[in-house]
This record gives structure tokens, C-alpha cells and sequence, in this order.
């Protein structure tokens, strides 16, 4: 099947190439293996005090830490960029098998792992299985490409109403910082260093799904309100600001003070660019499948699902469905003071 996609976060951008890039022959493989290995069992001692960064020294003992750099390095080197990419694969998964606390989606200081398994040996089983998985594969066409982009700008690289289908799970209203989930990633594969890296490398490109990917002080309800956003979806405005104010009251009587009425706003104007987008390059008679979650923020409830689904008719769509997968948020009620709303994941279908 024909398929085009875009993905504005470099570390995932390349994670996505190495699975669409199926065709490495077992000769190939092998060869680059045996490269790797004998690198790795040459190289000298790295010096990982200047190099690693100190989160990942809290996260993986010394001996293994500096076997994932020696892997590292070696796979830098291999010229031929699908198997650099397919190495590099193996290795972001080897990252979460061999650190000594779990580290998706936040890292758990609580939990210890114990590792029975050298770096070496888990890179090597992660690689022969990924090359288990795509050797039905290798013969078949090429036929999906990903684009590094941010969704909520036209990609000109897709003309106008040519997909049949679009296929998304966008961030959900939850908070959930994508840019700081994949720090361990980003960090080791040396994209980011610093918080400014994660937030200007990483976060400014994704959809605002978290405080942190904003300054509160730099919003102005006002300028909002006569922004783009408010103007096409007057239908919608007035409820959004009742109920970011509401959240906003209750916010200043909480110890975090969360800013989750400034999130929420800014979340519905991202979302609308990314379906705008996707009106755009939707054929006339194509559909558009979301998976999407709703939200309680301080425990007011925000029918996500059904304000994206009006948004979209907003921006010119015919109609829009929704069809519940399953209760959502169930797991964090012992907390103390999470909210009681019930939620759901759903479905949203936009045509």
C-alpha cells in the first residue's frame, strides 16, 4: 500500500526510516555484525566522563554504559545509512533492556532491574530478531515514505487531496511531555544535552500537549481570542473559555497550580492546524481515523474527542463519528489527589 508521512522529532523520524527500510540480506547483516562486534572488542576504554551525559551514568552501570557507546560509535561509522539506521534500531531498544530502572514513559528511580545480560549479548538477540521479523519482508516493494515534518504546517511535498485514508494517534490532553520521555534517546544519541535542547530541538516541533511546552506568562487570553483559532471557530470559543477559567480557578487553590487552561487552549489551536492538514490532503471522498483520548484536568471534564470531531467540520469536513475502544485512567485513581471522571479512548472518524 501506498503510504506518505511526516514526523517532526528527529530520534523517531529515524527510528521510522529503519522500519520502513526492510530489505537487509543476511550477508549484509552478518557482515556488519561481525564489523561491530570486532570494533567493539578492539576499541580502547572510553573516556565517557566528558561524553555521557549524567543522567544516562544514573541509569546504566559504568561497564555497560560504555558498551553502548562502543556500539554506538562503531554504528556512526557504517556508511551504508539503511543498515546504519537498522543497527541504530537495535541499539535505542538495547537502551531500555539493559538500564537499572525502567525508563517508559518517566523514569521509575523506585524500581531496580537486575541485569543478567551484558549490553553485547541483548544488542546482538535484539538484532537477529529484527532480522527474523523482515526477512518475509525482503522482497517486497518500498512503498511508504516518511517526511521530517511538523504537522501542523502543509507539507508541500503532498499535493492536495491525494490520501485516501489518514491514520493518526495524536498526544492526548494529559500532559504527557513527549520531549521529555525521550530524553534518555535524544541525550544518548547526542540530539539534546541540555533543557533548552530538549525544548527547542524537540518540543517547539510537536503539538502543545504539555506545560512545559510553553511560558504561561507569554499567553494573553485577549490576543487569543483574536487570534486565527477564535475567529474560524466562534461556534466553539465561548464554551473553551468558560471552561478554561473554571480550570484556572481551581488550579490556584492546588499546590502545582498546573497552568492546564492555557494547555488546553493552546492544544485545540495546534490540533485544528494538524486537521486543516489533513483536510487538505484528503481526496474528496477520503477519511480521516484519530485515536484520541478525552481529558479531566483538575477534574473538569473536556469532551476531547467531540470538540476535535466539531473543529473538524469547522475546517470542512462533512461529518464525524465516534466509537469508544475502552475506559482510560483507571490505574491512577490511588493517587491522592486524582480525579473521579471517567474516561475513554476513542475512535474519532472524520469524512
Amino acid at each position: 500500500i501506498k503510504a506518505i508521512g511526516n514526523e517532526a522529532q528527529l530520534f523517531m523520524y529515524e527510528i521510522i526510516k529503519a522500519k520502513l527500510n526492510w530489505r537487509i540480506r543476511t550477508k549484509q547483516y552478518s557482515h556488519y555484525l561481525d564489523l561491530i562486534e570486532d570494533s567493539v572488542q578492539r576499541r580502547q576504554t572510553l573516556n565517557l566522563e566528558n561524553r555521557a551525559h549524567p543522567l544516562l551514568s544514573s541509569l546504566y552501570e559504568a561497564k555497560t554504559l560504555e558498551y553502548l557507546y562502543k556500539i554506538k560509535v562503531t554504528i556512526d561509522e557504517i556508511e551504508d545509512k539503511k543498515c546504519r539506521l537498522f543497527f541504530k534500531l537495535a541499539l535505542s531498544q538495547t537502551l531500555h533492556k539493559v538500564s537499572i530502572h525502567p525508563i517508559v514513559p518517566y523514569i521509575s528511580r523506585k524500581k531496580l532491574l537486575i541485569q543478567n545480560k551484558s549490553a553485547w549479548l541483548v544488542f546482538k538477540e535484539i538484532c537477529r530478531q529484527m532480522l527474523i521479523d523482515v526477512q518475509d519482508l525482503s522482497d517486497k516493494d518500498l512503498t511508504a515514505k516518511i517526511y521530517r515534518h511538523d504537522s501542523r504546517r502543509p507539507n508541500r511535498f503532498i499535493e492536495a487531496n491525494q490520501c485516501d485514508v489518514c491514520i493518526t494517534s495524536p498526544p492526548y490532553l494529559n500532559n504527557l511531555d513527549y520531549g521529555e520521555v525521550s530524553k534518555v534517546h535524544t541525550h544518548f544519541f547526542e540530539i539534546t544535552n541540555t533543557w533548552n535542547d530538549i525544548t527547542n530541538r524537540v518540543r517547539k516541533k510537536l503539538v502543545t500537549g504539555s506545560t512545559t511546552h510553553y511560558s504561561e506568562s507569554d499567553f494573553n487570553m485577549d490576543d487569543f481570542l483574536k487570534s486565527d483559532f477564535s475567529v474560524q471557530h466562534r461556534n466553539l470559543i465561548d464554551k473553551l473559555v468558560k471552561t478554561s477559567k473554571t480550570i484556572k480557578d481551581i488550579a490556584k487553590k492546588r499546590s502545582g497550580k498546573k497552568s492546564y487552561d492555557v494547555l488546553m487552549m493552546l492544544y485545540f489551536r495546534d490540533m485544528s492546524l494538524v486537521l486543516a492538514e489533513i483536510r487538505r490532503v484528503l481526496a474528496s471522498n477520503g477519511k480521516g481515523f484519530l485515536i484520541i483520548g478525552d481529558s479531566a484536568p483538575y477534574g473538569v471534564y473536556i469532551p476531547t474527542t467531540e470538540i476535535l470531531g466539531k473543529i473538524s467540520q469547522n475546517l470542512g469536513f462533512d461529518n464525524f463519528e465516534i466509537h469508544r475502544i475502552r475506559e482510560r485512567g483507571k490505574k491512577w485513581k490511588s493517587l491522592r489527589y486524582r480525579h473521579s471522571v471517567e474516561l475513554t479512548e476513542n475512535v474519532l472518524i472524520l469524512k
